[in-house]
């Protein structure tokens, strides 16, 4: 039984540096249990740094990292067993089909093998699993990666640019399975995305990053109510030179 509202992800003073400069940070932030969060800034900004953090590819140099209210390195790897990611670029085996990538994905992540057939139909992929990715086109692939991503019935989904390579059918489809899977299954989304029309369809929350920084936090309806659309809102935040 998820607990609707309850913070399932919390980012306590995380910042990240490279040898080449700071990429993020200091930055705290809650994702509340049954959002779907926009990630909103110019490239650069630091979202794919702190989509890194989340999923635990990158370590923070400083500050804590909450998942499910653990914080130790091994209630963390537990935690991390609930979050299902969807990468920005096409990360299928592309001499395998479509249902056998399914089935690797569950052996290497120790996962039931879930029914196959229904996930591939959830996200447009109906008739194609025995079709190998190699043949795919790109809209074909990241349909492929959301079945993946969706393995496990994850408690919070991850996205980074979900849409790319879709055209305007499968931008709606993605849209819908978002607000489906949200408002049928309780599941926190985190999605990044530079097609602000789409976020602002789905999103009940932002994250806006500027050159590292955390510019703010919003609800949509706090968003709307300074600037009519996200577009708009935008558009001033850029003119600002980013939040500077």
């Amino acid at each position: 039984m998820r607990d609707d509202g309850a913070p399932i992800v919390r980012l306590l003073g995380v910042e990240k540096s490279y040898r080449g400069g700071h990429a993020l940070g200091p930055i705290d932030i809650e994702l509340r249990r049954g959002g779907v969060y926009g990630l909103v800034g110019p490239n650069g900004s630091g979202k794919s740094t702190l989509i890194r953090i989340i999923l635990g590819i990158s370590r923070p140099s400083s500050g804590a990292v909450e998942l499910f209210g653990e914080r130790s390195e091994a209630g963390l790897r537990q935690a991390r067993c609930r979050v299902g990611y969807m990468p920005d670029t096409a990360s299928s085996y592309p001499s395998l089909s479509a249902r056998a990538n399914i089935e690797v994905r569950c052996m290497e992540w120790g996962l039931e093998k879930p029914d196959v057939g229904g996930l591939l139909d959830e996200v447009g992929l109906a008739g194609a699993g025995g079709k190998r990715a190699r043949a795919f086109s790109m809209g074909m692939k990241r349909r492929l990666d959301l079945a993946v991503a969706m393995l496990g019935d994850p408690d919070l989904l991850v996205m980074d640019e979900p849409v790319n390579g879709l055209d305007p059918t499968g931008i709606l489809e993605v849209r819908e399975f978002i607000s489906r899977l949200n408002r049928e299954r309780g599941v926190t989304v985190l999605v990044s995305s530079h097609i602000l029309s789409e976020l602002s369809e789905v999103a009940t929350d932002y994250i806006v990053l500027s050159e590292g920084r955390l510019v703010e936090c919003a609800t949509a309806s706090e968003i709307e109510a300074r600037g009519g659309s996200l577009e708009r809102y935008y558009a001033s935040f850029a003119r600002r030179g980013g939040g500077r």
